[in-house]
């Protein structure tokens, strides 16, 4: 396996192919503790994007490993109480794939970051919210990443600590 090293990559405004595996996937592998910081997850389409992020930490950790994810978001009165019930679906079906899940509401949080406690921090301009509308939930990209089309953002991933 090649070493990976840091990296800053900037993606345009309707570049497709982008993907969370594609972007970071190699940089996940081996970290039991993730925290995610995204204050922009509430609406349908952020929990779809935080729940196929949750998905590829299912599929690239290692088995048997305890594995936990903290997600640090914002919300307002019109969305907490949907949030609150699509975080616990979010956590009995993570539980069911022995991923803990856990999650706290930040006002102040406002920069963008995934942290994991296998050395790397990747830190997302636009956060988890990466593309674009879809054409609506019958859109075959609503379920495939690399069709979608990007919004214009930048990401780092550095060495933290």
């Amino acid at each position: 396996p090649r070493k990976l090293e840091g990296k800053h990559s900037s993606f345009m405004d309707n570049q497709s192919g982008v993907t969370f595996r594609s972007m970071f996937g190699d940089y996940l592998k081996g970290a039991t503790e993730i925290t995610v910081v995204d204050p922009y997850i509430r609406l349908p389409y952020q929990l779809r994007n935080f729940k196929e992020f949750c998905s590829l930490i299912v599929e690239t950790r290692d088995v048997g490993v305890e594995t936990s994810i903290h997600l640090i978001t914002n919300n307002n009165e019109d969305y907490i109480m949907n949030a609150k019930e699509s975080f616990q679906m979010i956590q009995d079906s993570l539980a069911a794939a022995d991923v803990q899940f856990s999650y706290e509401f930040s006002e102040t949080a406002h920069d963008r970051s995934i942290v994991l406690n296998n050395g790397w921090k990747i830190i997302l301009g636009r956060g988890l919210d990466i593309w674009q509308k879809t054409a609506g939930r019958d859109d075959i990209a609503e379920m495939n990443q690399a069709m979608r089309l990007c919004k214009e953002f930048e990401m780092t991933i550095i060495l933290n600590g």
